[in-house]
């Protein structure tokens, strides 16, 4: 229960957020150069998607109480409790997430350090591959043909069909 309650105060924090920075997404001031939209547009998509993404984390954490309200845990037989010795401590609590959010926070600074010089193709291709191989772990050729999609399919996007130019790097296109 305790993650649900962290899911309602992460969405709460971020419809809150969402709703600041579309304020000032409306206190920009109207531009209208080249593009019909104008600059409000993508920081008004943003905020819009943020809220929307909290609003289905709490959908989700709705349906996960009501899912753990229904259920209620079997008693365990004295058989099963008499198996196990007294003297067998409880297991340690797991070092392992601080660790791993530290290292996923490196790789994403590498990432931004790497983005310019190393192009968009090379240093997304290499970021999504890492996150996937670990989290994904023995489908490396799904985790690298995924990995490679993604990151053509939005540079396409972005180049071609929205004009955004995406740095090179070192390779020719």
């Amino acid at each position: 229960m305790k993650s649900i309650k962290g899911d309602v105060w992460l969405a709460f924090c971020v419809i809150t957020l969402a709703a600041v920075y579309l304020y000032m997404d409306m206190r920009l001031p109207e531009v209208r150069l080249s593009d019909p939209l104008g600059p409000k547009a993508f920081p008004a998509l943003v905020g819009v998607g943020l809220i929307a993404s909290a609003l289905i984390l709490l959908l989700e954490g709705r349906s996960k109480s009501r899912s753990h309200a229904g259920d209620v845990a079997p008693a365990k037989p004295a058989m099963e409790l008499a198996d196990k010795p007294p003297d067998v401590p409880p297991a340690p609590a797991s070092k392992v997430h601080p660790a791993i959010l530290l290292a996923m926070v490196a790789w994403t600074a590498l990432y931004f350090v790497s983005f310019e010089r190393a192009g968009y193709l090379v240093a997304t291709s290499v970021f999504l591959f890492g996150l996937l191989a670990y989290f994904n772990r023995k489908r490396l050729k799904t985790n690298l043909a995924i990995a490679l999609g993604v990151t053509v399919v939005f540079d396409l996007l972005f180049s071609q069909l929205l004009g955004v130019p995406m740095p090179t790097g070192f390779l020719p296109f």
